[in-house]
C-alpha cells in the first residue's frame, strides 16, 4: 500500500473554540502496570489547547489488573484452580490441554487470596520495594498469578504482563482476530472487569466519541473486545482506533484495506501521530460534520480507494502532555516514572535492520526535536508529579543531547532520567558522561547490535566496536548504568561472529549493567527487506495464515537455510547465553531494559542495579515452597509453554498457525503417567517431582533441601 506523509498545521494557529463535548479515551490491557503509557496525555494536551475540556481518560489496563487483584477475585481464581486439578485427576484420558491446565493449577498451591494484593503493596511501598529479596517475592507472586489467570483464558497466554506470541491464538491471523469466540476465550481472564467496572464507565453518560490507544500487539485482543462492548452500549458513538499496533495493520495488511474486516466496530483509524487528527475528529463530531477526508485519518468511506496517510507532528508546536489524566497512585511503583518524548524519530535513520514505528521510506520516523527551552518547561511541570523520567525516544542527535544536558543540570527540581542513546564516538571527547551525570542521568541503553565490525558495517550502524569499551568505561567512571542490546543471525553472519557478540560482553563484563541479546527478525519495511539481493537474502513466501506481515521468513543464499520468525539462534551456545544474563527477571520488573522498576533501582543503587553483598531473607513469605502428593509421577514431562510454542511455529512453517489448527494438537493425549507422585512447587510456580526417599526426611530438613534446589535453579 502506498503511504503518503502529511504535515499537520501548527496546533497553536488553529482557532480555539471552547467545547465540553464528552469523549472517552481508553488504554486497553494487557501491558505494563508499573507506569502509564504517554500517548493519551499527548492527545489530551492537544485537545485542551484546541478548547475541548470534556475528556475522560480510562487506563483500563491498570484498572482491570487492580480489580482482578482484589482478594475476592483471587480467591475465586484459587477455587477454580482446585476444581481444575480435580477435573484433570479424574479424567479418563489426560490431553495436552489438560496437562497445561494442571501445571497452571498447581501454581495455586499454598497461596492465600490476598497474595496478589500484598505483592502490589510491596511494589508501592518504598522500603519493601528497595529490599530486593522482598521485592523478588512480589515478582514471583505476580508470575504465579499470571499463570493462574491463564486458567480462564488460552493456555499459557499471559506472562510478564504481555499476551505471549506463539501460543494458541495467532495475533497476525484474521481467522483468529475476527472470531469473537476466539477473542472472548483469549481475554477470558478479564471477564470480571469487562462485565463490571468497564460497563459502569460506558454507562456514566452518553459518549459521542470513544477512542482506543493501541500501542502494543498484546493490547489488540482486549481493544477489539472492549470496542465491541462500547459499540453495544453506545451505538451512536464515533469509535476511533490509533497507536503503533493500528499503524502496523494499515502498513502491513497483506490485502490493502483488509484491516477493516478486523476493525468491525471502528469508525475511524488514525495510523500516524494523533494529536492534530484527534482535534480535527473532535471538531467534526462537535459540529456534526461528516468524518470522511480528515487529514491523517482513515474512514470507511475513504477505504480502500484512498491510500492511507501518516501524520507527523511539529514538535515545536505541540502543547505539553496532560499527565494529570492518570491516577498515579494506582500504578505498581513506589513513585511515578513518567514517559516523555523530547524528540521523535531517529536522527541517524540508516540502520538496515530497523523498521520501527511510523515510517515510510526510511527505517523509522523522520527526526524532529522539541526546543530545549520548551522541554525544560515541560520537565518543570512533570516534577509536580514525579522526579523520575524516561525519555521515550528513538535516538537524539549528539548536538541536541549536549544542549539538553546543559539545560537540565540547572533545573530547580532535579530530574533522574534514562534514555536509549547511540554509541557516539564523540562521547569521550565531549566529556558526555560527566554531562549526562550532572544532568541527572542514571542509566542509558545502547543498541550495540553486534561485536563483529563486518556485520556492523552491513547494518550501517556507524559504530566502531573497538571504540565502545572506552565509551562504556567513561559511563562507568561517572556511575551511569549501561544497558546493552544486540542480536545475532543477521544475513551472512558467521557462527564465530555470533559468538563474538556474546564474548564482547563477557570480556567487558565490568563495564555494563544488564544486557539483552535476541535473534534477528526480518521486518517488511527494513532496508534489508527492500533490497534483499544486496544482503544475499531470498524472501520466503509467508503462510496464508499471516494477514498482517509483521515479519518475513527468508533464506540465506550462501547457506541455503531458511530462517523463520520466532526461531532462536542457538549457535553461540547456552553457556554464553547464561554468562550474559545478570538478572532473574525481565520486563516489567527489575532487570528488564528501560523499565520503570529498573530505573528506580539504578537511581537507588547505582550502576550495579541491585544491592551488593549477601542478601537478607525476604520480609514476607507470599509464595512459600510447598509439596503435595498427586496421582501423576512425571510432572516434568507434562506439556509446557515451550512445547506449545514449538508446535505453533511448526504449523506456521507448514502452512499456517491458528487456534483452529492448534486445537487438534491440544486435544491429543499427553505424556501423563498415573501413579503415586510427590511434587514440590517452587516460589515461581515451577513444579518438579521429589524422590520417594525424600519422604524419610524430617519436614524441616526436606524444606531446606527443596529451598537449596530452588536457589540453584534461580527460582527463589
Amino acid at each position: 500500500m502506498t503511504i503518503f506523509l502529511t504535515e499537520s498545521l501548527p496546533i497553536r494557529s488553529r482557532k480555539r473554540r471552547e467545547s465540553d463535548l464528552p469523549y472517552l479515551l481508553i488504554n486497553p490491557p494487557l501491558t505494563d502496570p508499573t507506569q502509564p503509557y504517554h500517548s493519551i496525555p499527548y492527545l489530551v494536551g492537544a485537545a485542551r489547547r484546541a478548547g475541548f475540556s470534556g475528556g475522560r481518560c480510562l487506563d483500563a489496563n491498570i484498572d482491570a489488573l487492580n480489580h482482578l487483584a482484589r482478594p475476592e477475585q483471587v480467591g475465586d481464581l484459587l477455587d477454580r484452580a482446585a476444581q481444575t486439578r480435580k477435573r484433570v485427576e479424574a479424567a479418563d484420558e489426560v490431553t495436552r490441554a489438560d496437562e497445561l491446565a494442571y501445571r497452571a493449577a498447581l501454581a495455586a498451591q499454598g497461596l492465600a487470596p490476598d497474595f496478589v494484593g500484598r505483592a502490589v503493596e510491596i511494589f508501592k511501598d518504598g522500603p519493601s520495594f528497595y529490599h530486593y529479596p522482598t521485592y523478588r517475592q512480589a515478582v514471583l507472586a505476580m508470575k504465579r498469578w499470571q499463570e493462574l489467570l491463564c486458567l480462564d483464558g488460552a493456555p499459557q497466554s499471559i506472562a510478564d504482563f504481555q499476551i505471549r506470541l506463539g501460543g494458541v491464538v495467532n495475533l497476525s491471523c484474521y481467522e483468529d482476530l475476527c472470531d469473537a469466540a476466539v477473542l472472548d476465550a483469549l481475554t477470558g481472564p478479564f471477564d470480571p472487569y469487562v462485565q463490571g467496572p468497564f460497563q459502569e464507565v460506558l454507562r456514566e453518560r452518553e459518549w459521542p466519541l470513544i477512542g482506543f490507544s493501541v500501542s502494543f500487539t498484546g493490547q489488540l485482543p482486549m481493544a477489539l473486545r472492549l470496542a465491541r462492548q462500547a459499540r453495544a452500549a453506545c451505538p451512536d458513538a464515533v469509535i476511533v482506533f490509533g497507536g503503533t499496533e493500528v499503524c502496523d495493520h494499515v502498513r502491513f495488511a497483506r490485502v490493502p484495506g483488509d484491516y477493516w474486516r478486523l476493525f468491525t466496530d471502528v469508525d475511524l483509524i488514525v495510523p500516524g501521530e494523533g494529536e492534530t487528527p484527534f482535534c480535527d475528529i473532535l471538531a467534526a463530531v462537535r459540529d456534526g460534520r461528516g468524518l470522511a477526508g480528515i487529514p491523517g485519518v482513515l474512514s470507511r468511506e475513504d477505504a480502500p480507494s484512498r491510500p492511507s496517510s501518516i501524520n507527523y507532528e511539529n514538535m515545536a508546536e505541540l502543547p505539553a502532555p496532560a499527565y494529570d489524566v492518570w491516577d498515579w497512585d494506582s500504578y505498581w511503583s513506589p513513585e511515578p516514572v513518567v514517559l516523555y518524548s523530547p524528540t521523535r524519530g531517529c536522527y541517524w535513520n540508516k540502520c538496515t535492520f530497523c523498521d520501527y514505528g511510523l515510517n515510510s521510506d526510511r527505517p523509522t520516523s523522520p527526526s524532529r526535536e522539541r526546543p530545549v527551552d520548551r522541554v525544560v518547561e515541560d520537565l518543570q511541570e512533570i516534577t509536580q508529579i514525579g522526579r523520575t523520567v524516561y525519555f521515550a525516544v528513538d535516538a537524539m542527535s549528539p548536538r541536541y543531547l549536549r544542549l539538553l544536558c546543559d539545560a537540565m543540570k540547572d533545573l530547580p527540581a532535579p530530574v533522574r532520567w534514562s534514555a536509549e542513546l547511540r554509541l557516539e564516538r564523540t562521547f569521550p571527547k565531549r566529556d558526555m558522561s560527566r554531562r549526562l551525570r550532572d544532568a541527572g542521568c542514571v542509566a542509558v541503553s545502547f543498541g550495540y547490535e553486534s561485536a563483529s565490525q563486518r556485520v556492523l558495517d552491513l547494518i550501517d550502524k556507524g559504530v566502531r566496536i573497538a571504540e565502545v569499551p572506552e565509551i562504556l568505561a567513561e559511563l562507568a567512571k561517572h556511575g551511569i548504568g549501561a544497558q546493552m542490546m544486540g542480536f545475532t543471525g543477521f544475513p551472512s553472519e558467521r557462527a564465530d561472529e555470533a559468538a563474538r557478540t556474546y564474548d564482547f560482553l563477557i570480556e567487558h563484563e565490568e563495564l555494563w549493567s544488564i544486557a539483552g541479546i535476541g535473534t534477528f527478525s526480518l521486518t517488511p519495511g527494513s532496508i534489508v527487506a527492500k533490497s534483499p539481493d544486496a544482503f544475499g537474502v531470498e524472501i520466503v513466501p509467508l503462510p496464508p495464515s499471516e494477514d498482517i506481515v509483521r515479519y518475513l521468513p527468508w533464506r540465506d543464499r550462501a547457506e541455503g537455510s531458511a530462517r523463520w520468525p520466532g526461531e532462536i539462534d542457538r549457535r553461540p551456545g547456552d553457556d554464553r547465553m547464561r554468562a550474559t544474563r545478570r538478572s532473574a527477571d525481565d520486563r516489567p520488573f527489575v532487570g528488564g531494559i528501560d523499565t520503570a522498576h529498573t530505573m528506580l533501582y539504578f537511581s537507588a543503587f547505582g550502576r550495579r542495579l541491585t544491592p551488593g553483598g549477601p542478601l537478607d531473607a525476604p520480609r514476607v513469605d507470599l509464595v512459600p515452597i510447598t509439596d503435595s502428593t498427586i496421582p501423576f509421577t512425571n510432572i516434568e514431562e507434562f506439556a509446557a509453554f515451550e512445547d506449545l510454542r514449538d508446535q505453533f511455529f511448526l504449523l506456521k512453517r507448514d502452512g499456517g498457525a491458528s487456534s483452529a489448527s492448534m486445537g487438534p494438537w491440544l486435544g491429543e493425549r499427553g505424556k501423563a503417567r498415573r501413579g503415586d507422585g510427590w511434587v514440590a512447587v517452587l516460589p515461581s510456580g515451577t513444579a518438579f517431582t521429589l524422590p520417594a526417599a525424600g519422604r524419610l526426611l524430617a519436614p524441616d530438613r526436606l524444606r531446606q533441601v527443596i529451598k537449596l534446589t530452588a536457589q540453584a535453579r534461580g527460582d527463589f
